[in-house]
């Protein structure tokens, strides 16, 4: 399905996110959160989901990247999803990496990046200007009036902090943002005042649900990342995606077949295959 979008890369470079509207139809996000369920029932047959036990929610997880998901693939190869991806980086040669996932139910909350050095601003995720981890995120829900979305922190990818946003997402719409751009997802907005955020955690945690605008539907999100061949890539391989053990868990169980590698071939992704499990 051919699609014209509106891809600010602009704004992405100024802010460090940006929402792609209208990218998926929504009858298609039906039938995506449709497969993402007969998915996890496939998985869940094949020992892949899990829970977190010793956290306080209810998200439901499973080990395997969308790569492997023979229901789910097609959306990473999405040609308005390279397209995206292609457009905020700047390039074709885009590289898959693994790191991707999908998640039923509310999880954590809590401002983050998904950088290596998430703090320290003189560690070497902030050294040059070719950082270009990227995060991808189809939310299969409205959070533009609803809560369970997104947050993010502008221009968090350049500083130490930023204005905090709720990111207005409607069903159909994509979301793309740096590793280093602070966010926290499962937002909760209030009924009168829509636009103001508590910032910490616990006390977000803590706001009645009288007082709260309730979730559209079940939380369902898809997230998928891709870069660019730089060294910044490199290090967040060795040092994350290889030494997590919970990463390795994933990466482990993130088997492709043929077909998967060979649509892959023909989008001109390269595809990183950092375990001999993967294939």
């Amino acid at each position: 399905m051919k699609t014209t979008l509106t891809i600010d890369k602009a704004g992405f470079d100024k802010d460090g996110y940006t929402l792609i509207k209208s990218v998926f139809t929504p009858e298609e996000i039906e039938n995506i959160r449709k497969l993402v369920y007969e998915q996890f029932e496939l998985d869940t047959k094949n020992g892949l989901t899990f829970q977190l036990p010793h956290l306080p929610t209810k998200a439901r997880y499973a080990n395997g990247d969308i790569l492997s998901k023979e229901k789910l693939r097609h959306i990473l190869l999405d040609d308005r999803i390279l397209a995206i991806v292609k457009k905020v980086l700047g390039s074709d040669d885009i590289i898959y990496f693994g790191d991707s996932s999908y998640q039923i139910g509310k999880g954590l909350r809590g401002f983050h990046r998904d950088a290596i050095d998430r703090t320290d601003l003189n560690g070497p995720d902030w050294q040059g200007d070719d950082y270009s981890l990227l995060r991808v995120g189809i939310y299969l829900q409205d959070h533009k009036d609803h809560s369970g979305g997104v947050k993010m922190k502008k221009g968090t990818h350049k500083n130490a902090d930023g204005e905090v946003v709720f990111v207005d997402n409607e069903i159909g719409d994509v979301g793309v943002w740096s590793y280093k751009t602070i966010h926290s997802g499962n937002a909760v907005r209030f009924k009168w005042f829509p636009k103001l955020s508590i910032n910490r955690a616990t006390r977000e945690g803590l706001i009645p649900a009288f007082l709260r605008k309730p979730e559209q539907k079940e939380r369902i999100a898809i997230f998928m990342a891709f870069s660019l061949k730089t060294k910044h890539l490199d290090r967040y391989i060795k040092e994350f995606s290889l030494k997590r053990e919970d990463m390795l868990k994933h990466l482990k169980a993130s088997k492709y077949n043929e077909e998967a590698l060979e649509s892959a071939k023909k989008k001109n992704i390269t595809v990183m295959k950092l375990v001999p499990e993967q294939g």
